[in-house]
């Protein structure tokens, strides 16, 4: 019986039941009665449907709809761990251009069943079918992809000038989410007019007016909250009106009654809309965020030693220093989200007194790494065992990326071959000069990352020399710096701040980041614990 992986996208989650378009339930529908009619087995589900956040370029970093022209679509890149391991016999899809429609997407597509045909020990290479039961040849699937790639581009110039045309007569051509517009939407026109929302518009010049009158951020967000003012975007916020969007807010050029629409070639196109912001009051609070903005980069009032390496260990966010008179001390490392979040849940207590937690991780580094080189020297030693283990696995994997680029060469020579001979046009063999090239990187990417990986235990060694090394010359100047706390407010300020200065050298050469848990644990990484020790560099210290 064979073992079947099903996979169903579309493009838009806004538009997968219309009429003209086939949705995931009909696309499952179709694939599990050709599974019924053959018996075969589905061993799993693969479906991309919903928005995420992109993880390769273009876009990277971006919300993006599950595009076939996308290779990091979520479902997509489980079904080709699913294909590398060899554990689908068939991957089944409703019709081909819901797996691919770009040439990118059809490399990740065969790379992976190559792999996962080399861990089949003898069985049958993986097929790819659609819902009709018809094979998909992968070659040429991957020419449907170049095809539909380039269909694509004509859709997007033909879509580029009708946005133009829309925006030139006065209209916005897509979705247009800003706190104090609505949009509306004309009879028998494309695109919307932008118009100012009565609820909202008076809260965003509330905001503006606070912030004028000297009302701190913080508290202009206690006030939105306290007063129930809806938000948008309220999928993408981690927090109610969180400081970043107010931030934004307080930017926006919009308000001043302008939207601007950024096509990818840089074309930027103004459409008026109404002004919330008088323009005074816009420029007044703009001066005074820049202010705020140069003021914020002022000498801390002391040397902390953690400080700009802490983290919280329980969210993963950063830790502030701040100065406070609850503490001993006179300042706490505090965290970020905790504190301007304290209506959501966050474990307590999530601000450490300051003093304490520094004389902690000195200690603990002191003891347990300067003058015991011998457990570093054990840590870093099992790093470089575990690193040598992944290294061996990827042998395989660099054969291959070699052998993809040496194809890759190949058929650029025969590309120029058939322009020096005249049978392929000009604008074709720009076109597959820009794929082959963009093909080319990828690989080349991917050699060097394995390579990276392959050559980490020499690494990983230079780093163990380098640590020994630190290690001995900071035993020197150990018993001019390693003062405890009552000794220390024995001495003068200056003296203080040299002492810590000199100690937060040393901290910040053996230490990438500090976790500090509510129950107060701690966790250093770093050289300490054998990660990264190669990154270092002894010059720094």
């Amino acid at each position: 019986m064979s073992k079947v992986g099903l996979y169903a996208r579309v493009s838009d989650p806004d538009i997968q039941d219309s009429d003209d378009k086939v949705s995931i339930e009909q696309q499952l529908a179709e694939m599990r009665a050709l599974c019924e009619r053959n018996s075969w087995h589905i061993l799993a589900q693969f479906i991309d449907r919903e928005s995420y956040q992109a993880t390769q370029n273009p876009k990277k970093g971006k919300m993006v709809n599950p595009s076939g022209e996308r290779a990091d679509r979520p479902q997509f890149l489980a079904m080709l761990d699913a294909i590398k391991a060899g554990e689908v016999d068939v991957v089944l899809c409703w019709r081909d251009d819901r797996l691919v429609r770009h040439p990118r997407v059809a490399v990740a597509l065969e790379d992976a069943m190559d792999i996962g045909d080399a861990q089949r020990n003898g069985r049958p290479k993986i097929e790819v079918r659609d819902a009709t039961g018809a094979l998909i040849d992968r070659f040429t699937l991957s020419i449907k992809a170049t095809i539909w790639r380039e269909e694509n581009k004509r859709r997007a110039e033909r879509s580029r000038m009708g946005k133009l045309a829309t925006l030139q007569q006065g209209r916005w051509p897509g979705g247009y989410r800003r706190h104090g517009y609505n949009t509306v939407k004309k009879p028998g026109k494309r695109g919307r007019i932008i118009v100012e929302d009565p609820e909202i518009a008076p809260i965003v010049r509330k905001i503006y007016e606070m912030y004028d009158a000297g009302v701190g951020v913080s508290e202009i967000r206690k006030y939105l909250i306290a007063h129930e003012v809806p938000q948008i975007y309220t999928m993408l916020c981690k927090h109610d009106w969180g400081l970043p969007l107010i931030f934004r807010i307080l930017r926006r050029e919009d308000y001043l009654g302008g939207a601007t629409w950024r096509f990818s070639d840089g074309t930027t196109v103004t459409v008026d809309i109404p002004q919330i912001i008088d323009d005074d009051l816009w420029h007044r609070v703009q001066k005074r965020m820049d202010r705020n903005k140069i003021l914020s980069k002022r000498n801390a009032k002391g040397v902390y030693l953690l400080q700009g390496i802490t983290r919280c260990g329980d969210c993963g966010n950063g830790m502030s220093v701040s100065r406070s008179r609850n503490f001993s001390g006179g300042y706490a490392y505090r965290c970020h989200t905790a504190s301007h979040n304290p209506h959501e849940p966050h474990p307590n207590p999530y601000n450490h007194n300051g003093p304490d937690l520094d004389w902690a991780v000195w200690r603990h580094i002191v003891d347990y790494g300067i003058k015991r080189p011998d457990v570093i020297r054990e840590q870093v030693q099992a790093r470089q065992v575990e690193l040598q283990a992944q290294g061996d696995n990827v042998d395989s994997d660099i054969a291959h990326a070699r052998h993809r680029l040496a194809e890759v060469a190949q058929e650029r020579a025969f590309y120029q071959r058939q322009a020096a001979r005249g049978k392929i046009r000009e604008e074709e063999f720009d076109a597959r000069m820009a794929e082959t090239e963009e093909t080319e990187r990828y690989w080349q990417d991917e050699l060097e990352r394995l390579q990276e990986l392959r050559d980490n235990t020499t690494r990983v060694q230079a780093g163990l020399d380098y640590a020994t090394e630190l290690l001995t010359a900071l035993q020197e100047r150990l018993a001019k710096i390693d003062q405890a706390p009552d000794e220390m407010e024995t001495l003068p300020e200056e003296k203080q701040n040299e002492i810590l200065k000199a100690r937060q050298e040393i901290v910040r050469a053996l230490c990438d980041t500090v976790y500090v848990y509510a129950d107060k644990r701690v966790k250093i990484e770093g050289v300490l614990d054998g990660s990264e020790a190669a990154q270092f560099d002894l010059q720094s210290s």
